[in-house]
């Protein structure tokens, strides 16, 4: 019989190892995603128990598991920080050379721009990501993603608009929030 208990007892410390090996940037949420990517390795091993047939010892086959889930995260990782280049490089080519204070500004707000990226849901963010990082026509987002052009610009309208609402909220002057009442 399957104990999910016993396993994670046994076994946890050891994958969230492995997985704060593979993830950990140097970043104060290294420690966090590891959390998360090991707590999707045991979910993943209980919807594949059925799979494992013994022939490699159950760490063996919790460590391919923990492996390929860092791997997607490193991939999703890499996605965003690419995301993240090519806005910038963008918005350094159409603004100029900036003075440090502007560029810390502009860190600041291109920080706010990935948050407001990551927020989208998938279906927005990936006609965003394939527009704008990876330079796709709408006809070619329309064949990647199995949907019309229609459907193409339509999400690249709403997510726009999206962002446009989150980072105009974001940014708003101060002073018409903390107007003390009439």
């Amino acid at each position: 019989m399957f104990d999910v208990e016993s396993l994670v007892a046994v076994y946890y410390p050891y994958v969230r190892r492995l997985a704060l090996s593979m993830l950990d940037d140097g970043s104060d949420n290294g420690a966090a995603e590891a959390d998360d990517a090991a707590q999707e390795t045991f979910i993943a091993a209980c919807q594949a128990w059925d799979t494992f047939r013994g022939e490699a010892q159950l760490r063996t086959w919790l460590t391919a598991i923990a492996v390929n889930v860092c791997r997607g995260r490193l991939r999703k990782r890499k996605r965003r920080q690419r995301l993240h280049q090519a806005l910038t490089a963008l918005q350094r080519l159409t603004s100029g050379p900036l003075a440090p204070e502007e560029t810390a500004l502009q860190n600041e707000a291109d920080a706010h721009l990935w948050q407001a990226v990551d927020k989208l849901g998938e279906k927005h963010r990936l006609p965003i990501v394939l527009r704008y990082v990876h330079e796709l026509s709408v006809p070619e987002i329309a064949a990647v993603l199995g949907i019309s052009e229609g459907t193409v610009h339509s999400r690249l309208h709403t997510a726009r608009q999206r962002l446009q609402a989150q980072l105009n909220h974001r940014f708003a002057p101060k002073e018409a929030c903390d107007a003390p009442d009439a």
